[in-house]
């Protein structure tokens, strides 16, 4: 009854795209027992608690409506994540928030769907998932296309078997349509715009996005009645982030969610990031001054003339992070410091620009005044 109220609710805002889900109550390939990082178990409060294993940490809310699970994990793992809340709760899972569209967030989705859970993220989440997906099955049929016509080409020639089978291409791509319409269980069925309130458990839980972050994608999933939130990748405890320009995650953006973060938390903030250990607001304003120092030595690097080799050779400043072991997980020192080395040469590349031009057309009228 719940959960019908909700969706009726959500059908009505207009900031929202509702997409029907079948459900599909089968498990196969979901053994899921017999892998070496098992998701463990960390209490948050009373209702929420954290899953931490193979990939980004799983928040869980238990309450008197049901149970919401932030972030999936991956697909392989999805039976032992399920039975684990199963366990924890003694219910199935109703709601799945998505943080982002990174598959070790969003893999085990198809999973959950298909035993009834309703998947909610950021429009871009979803849009980012759909391209994705028909991105990815799109190659693997023209890759097979191509092989198929060139073995073709090469054992039939003549025989009018290329011309045949370049016919049943049309046939092929519906039947893949079909394959992608069925992984599209893995896609959030309520989207929305900019911030959501929903209401679930007793507790007023924010959404609220952070455009060109961690991507394009993201967003903070706020519980104030409980004083817990869970970050996604917009924040990762001890450790150097990812910022995914490619799907629009920026510095600048990263920075500005990293603030939201302080603005919203105080002391006794329980905060689940996207991966590391559960943290507190000092955790953020760490890594908030490690993006501002990094930023500023670099900068200077690079007004300087240095490369981008030898800004991610640069290790006097990153010391006392490295030694917390910031670079030892997904993103490395080098890694890092070159990707604000890119930030820094779009940001501050016309600039620089500016100032070199400025400073040849001076030593030239030096030149020839003799000086």
């Amino acid at each position: 009854m719940i959960k019908n109220t909700i969706l009726s609710l959500f059908l009505v805002l207009g900031s929202m795209t509702l997409t029907a889900q079948e459900k599909d109550s089968t498990k196969e390939g979901r053994d899921g027992t017999n892998y070496k990082d098992k998701p463990i178990v960390t209490n948050v409060t009373n209702t929420i608690f954290m899953l931490k294993g193979m990939g980004g940490n799983i928040a869980v809310q238990d309450g008197i409506d049901g149970v919401l699970m932030i972030d999936t994990q991956f697909e392989r793992i999805s039976k032992f994540i399920e039975d684990i809340v199963e366990r924890e709760t003694e219910k199935k899972v109703e709601f799945i928030i998505n943080t982002h569209h990174h598959g070790d967030h969003v893999g085990g989705n198809k999973n959950f769907s298909r035993e009834g859970a309703t998947i909610i993220a950021h429009k871009n989440v979803r849009n980012l998932m759909t391209n994705a997906l028909i991105e990815k099955e799109g190659l693997a049929l023209r890759k097979k296309l191509e092989e198929d016509i060139n073995a073709a080409e090469k054992q039939q020639k003549g025989s009018g078997k290329v011309e045949q089978l370049k016919q049943t291409i049309a046939t092929r791509m519906e039947q893949q349509m079909e394959k992608i319409e069925m992984d599209h269980e893995a896609l959030p069925a309520i989207s929305f715009d900019n911030d959501l309130l929903f209401h679930y458990n007793d507790e007023d839980i924010q959404l609220i996005y952070t455009p060109n972050a961690h991507t394009n994608g993201d967003i903070l999933v706020y519980f104030p009645k409980s004083n817990v939130m869970h970050t996604g990748d917009a924040f990762v405890n001890m450790l150097y982030p990812f910022i995914d320009a490619e799907n629009g995650g920026s510095y600048t953006g990263y920075l500005n969610g990293l603030k939201r973060i302080e603005n919203l938390a105080n002391k006794e903030t329980k905060i689940i990031p996207g991966h590391g250990e559960l943290a507190s607001i000092s955790n953020v304003q760490e890594l908030s001054r490690v993006l501002e120092l990094y930023y500023t030595r670099i900068k200077t690097a690079f007004l300087q003339n240095k490369t981008e080799d030898q800004v991610a050779a640069m290790r006097d400043f990153t010391k006392i992070y490295d030694d917390k072991g910031y670079g030892d997980g997904f993103i490395t020192t080098e890694a890092f410091l070159r990707s604000i080395y890119k930030e820094v040469e779009k940001n501050e590349g016309a600039y620089k620009r500016r100032n070199d031009a400025k400073q040849k057309k001076y030593e030239e009228s030096q030149k020839k005044a003799g000086n």
